[in-house]
């Protein structure tokens, strides 16, 4: 592939539907996508726990094919769109996640372990990726609901490695 230069210097991208505005609501799901993929990416660096890792590596190949998706590639027969399937993953990873997590009783400070952390930054982009997603009048539903659910599991995945590396859950305390 060679790289093309200075395409963009009108303000316009290309996508599979052709060129659009790089303000264009498309554009900045992609970009959000994309950054989430991004964080994903170095909080896989700072990990131990395989499981988590090859949780993490599923999230990216969906991520990958959700920017496919709402690109226009979804009408390509070669490209695999995210499922009801893919959804019910996820809310089974949450379940396995959560299994042996205390229940919430308020709020939880985003801190504790490096490796949890970095999950926890990934969710509140996973969560700004998702209000972009909405603002995509061609998101399929299976997509929105994939997205919704993402931002849980990472919440959960936080939570699970602050447990794993003992790091102590500070809750809110309004006294």
């Amino acid at each position: 592939m060679k790289y093309k230069f200075g395409s963009g210097d009108d303000g316009r991208t290309s996508t599979y539907g052709g060129r659009v505005n790089k303000t264009d609501v498309l554009i900045k799901a992609i970009g959000d996508i994309d950054e989430l993929s991004a964080f994903i990416g170095n909080a896989m660096s700072n990990l131990s726990d395989s499981k988590v890792y090859d949780t993490l590596k599923s999230i990216e190949y969906d991520l990958y094919l959700i920017s496919a998706n709402i690109a226009g590639y979804k009408k390509e027969k070669d490209v695999k769109k995210i499922s009801e399937d893919d959804v019910a993953r996820l809310d089974n990873e949450i379940l396995v996640y959560s299994k042996n997590l205390n229940d919430i009783t308020g709020f939880v400070y985003p801190n504790g372990s490096m490796s949890a952390t970095s999950i926890n930054i990934c969710r509140t982009i996973a969560r700004r990726a998702e209000r972009s997603v909405l603002e995509v009048k061609d998101s399929d539903a299976s997509v929105k609901r994939y997205m919704n659910r993402l931002s849980s599991l990472l919440f959960v995945m936080f939570r699970y490695l602050n447990n794993a590396d003992e790091s102590n859950e500070e809750k809110f305390n309004k006294d």
